[in-house]
């Protein structure tokens, strides 16, 4: 049997005919995208900026005016791929959509974008329990199967314009794929302060700062970052209130050694030996008072009635 020579591998050269022409034409966009940046795209409609994230966020509404400027145009999105199950309540779907240049027709990028109805915006809704907010289980993942579809396709949409017109170093993802995390709700800080009772305002911030090693402001506490702290206070001020207790009980024990000789009364070590220096016996503060008002005032002596024998 004869072997087939493999076929010669062809070599791609990946370089422009012109570079200098290429960087003319990335400085050329660059500077675009910074003009619209600056001169068109809003902030709060086109493009958002997340806490935690370096570049601002283009929105949906910011990839759209990015198309009309750039000549572009989104294809039929396609659903790559889609998982349905009815019994867990999971729901995810994977779309793809192609943004395509409208003179020529070409595609200029390929957008891919995933949703799915265990991401926390789903997953959870608000509720109130006792007048405080609390999260719960949706009921209902499968009521949410067209809003993760259009999701998907809005985050695939998003990614094909970032790829297609090259803002993505100037942007990052769309706001979507992150999850603010909740303030604090009032009662917890509230919870806080009380369980820091004594303490002046700046006293509780430099303890708190120290307890999550970071500077720290009541608006900018995390519902989990109130919770871990309450959690810790309460337990210090448990080990607190043992620790009392346990010094309570050896101050009891202490005074249970002696005893009043009048009343019978529990008296420290320190009550016993001044009564005994002074009265002879052991005797509680509240004797030893009445015990030194009849050595000043003794009763008068009272004869029988019987006339006494001389």
């Amino acid at each position: 049997m004869e072997m087939q020579e493999a076929a010669p591998t062809k070599v791609i050269d990946i370089l422009p005919a012109s570079i200098e022409a290429e960087i003319m034409k990335a400085k050329r966009q660059r500077m675009a995208l910074e003009k619209l940046f600056s001169e068109l795209l809003v902030q709060g409609t086109d493009f958002d900026r997340v806490p935690g994230t370096d570049k601002p966020t283009l929105l949906k509404s910011g990839g759209e005016l990015l198309c009309q400027v750039f000549h572009l145009a989104p294809g039929k999105a396609d659903i790559i791929q889609a998982t349905e199950d009815f019994e867990t309540g999971t729901f995810s779907y994977m779309v793809g959509v192609p943004i395509i240049h409208r003179d020529s027709g070409a595609l200029m990028a390929y957008g891919i974008g995933a949703a799915n109805s265990k991401e926390p915006k789903y997953r959870y809704r608000n509720a109130e329990n006792d007048g405080e907010k609390i999260k719960v289980e949706n009921p209902d993942p499968a009521g949410q199967q067209n809003t993760l579809v259009k999701m998907a396709a809005k985050r695939a949409f998003i990614d094909g314009v970032l790829k297609a017109t090259g803002a993505s170093r100037m942007f990052t993802q769309d706001m979507e794929d992150f999850v603010v995390p909740e303030k604090a709700s009032s009662n917890q800080i509230g919870f806080i302060k009380h369980l820091l009772e004594g303490m002046t305002n700046e006293e509780m911030l430099k303890k708190l700062g120290e307890m999550l090693g970071r500077d720290v402001r009541w608006d900018s506490f995390t519902r989990e970052e109130a919770s871990k702290v309450i959690d810790e206070l309460k337990q210090d001020k448990n080990q607190t209130a043992n620790q009392n207790t346990g010094t309570q009980n050896k101050k009891s024990k202490q005074a249970s050694k002696y005893k009043c000789e009048d009343c019978g009364a529990d008296i420290t070590e320190t009550v016993a030996k001044y009564s005994k220096e002074n009265y002879g016996r052991h005797l509680c503060m509240k004797c030893q008072k009445k015990q030194k008002e009849e050595d000043i005032n003794p009763e008068p002596f009272e004869f029988p009635d019987e006339t006494p024998p001389f």
